[in-house]
């Protein structure tokens, strides 16, 4: 199962400096729904703009709320909560 590895406590500051690697998942902290970001459905307009300036933009697709947040990080393979021991 695949799990998101949130970077804690880092931005890039802008949209368009965010490494292609680095997977932007948006969250609403209203009700907890989570998916992940598409940036190339972004405006062209907003392409450079600050992630601030994007959040304040995001509008919930479960609630309704506009109380999202971008999150930064990648997905790591889940490990098995249960593991065998040898013998």
């Amino acid at each position: 199962m695949r799990k998101f590895l949130e970077i804690r406590d880092w931005s890039p500051g802008y949209l368009n400096v965010t490494p292609q690697h680095v997977t932007i998942i948006a969250l609403c902290k209203a009700c907890g729904a989570s998916r992940e970001f598409d940036r190339n459905g972004v405006p062209a307009n907003l392409r450079h703009a600050l992630i601030a300036d994007i959040e304040r933009r995001l509008k919930c697709s479960s609630c309704g709320a506009k109380a999202g947040r971008l999150r930064f990080g990648s997905y790591v393979e889940g490990q098995n909560e249960k593991r065998r021991l040898p013998g």
